[in-house]
């Protein structure tokens, strides 16, 4: 970034870069400064929320401004937040650095931190809901994905069959490739 003919380094996830408008325009960012003895390090980023997380990525034991840059550069937001809430340590230990351990420590550390996603979470004793989810994870889906897919189906108590809810969940994970 160019400022007044002073250039500055700033670290962005990769998401945040491919949302960027083209070289020569101007952009606006969201900025978290780190100061440590022998660096000051800038980050950037295009949300709010963004930038919420990787604070409260830092604040895990072991994770780091690099780590949890990579875990917004992999994951959405939304990802990052279903993933802590189902409990989905496969989709967090695809982040580069974080390991199984490391991913239930987010986890244990985060539950409580992640934004209310009603349909997840006021929805949880809907049976139906349940076995959809299960019926998207015994085809091999991810916990996490499983959770996302059906959250985006509205499910009221007899408006549809389990069948109907899996072949819309099966629609919408098709669109997704």
């Amino acid at each position: 970034m160019d400022i007044s003919g002073v250039g500055y380094l700033i670290y962005c996830p990769t998401k945040v870069i491919n949302k960027l408008s083209p070289l020569g325009q101007i952009d606006e960012l969201l900025i978290e400064t780190i100061v440590r003895e022998d660096q000051i390090t800038l980050y950037g980023f295009k949300e709010e929320r963004e930038k919420y997380w990787f604070n409260l990525l830092l604040k895990v034991q072991s994770i780091g401004a690099k780590t949890a840059m990579n875990g917004l550069s992999v994951l959405s937001v939304e990802e990052l937040e279903l993933a802590i809430i189902s409990e989905d340590s496969d989709a967090l230990t695809r982040i580069t650095g974080i390991g199984k351990k490391g991913a239930l420590r987010i986890c244990t550390e985060l539950k409580d931190k992640t934004f209310h996603i009603p349909n997840i979470i006021d929805n949880n004793n809907n049976n139906l809901m349940q076995d959809a989810i299960s019926g998207l994870i015994s085809l091999g889906y991810g916990q996490s994905e499983a959770y996302s897919t059906i959250s985006k189906i509205n499910i009221k108590d007899g408006d549809k069959k389990l069948e109907e809810v899996l072949q819309l969940a099966l629609k919408i994970l098709s669109e997704k490739k």
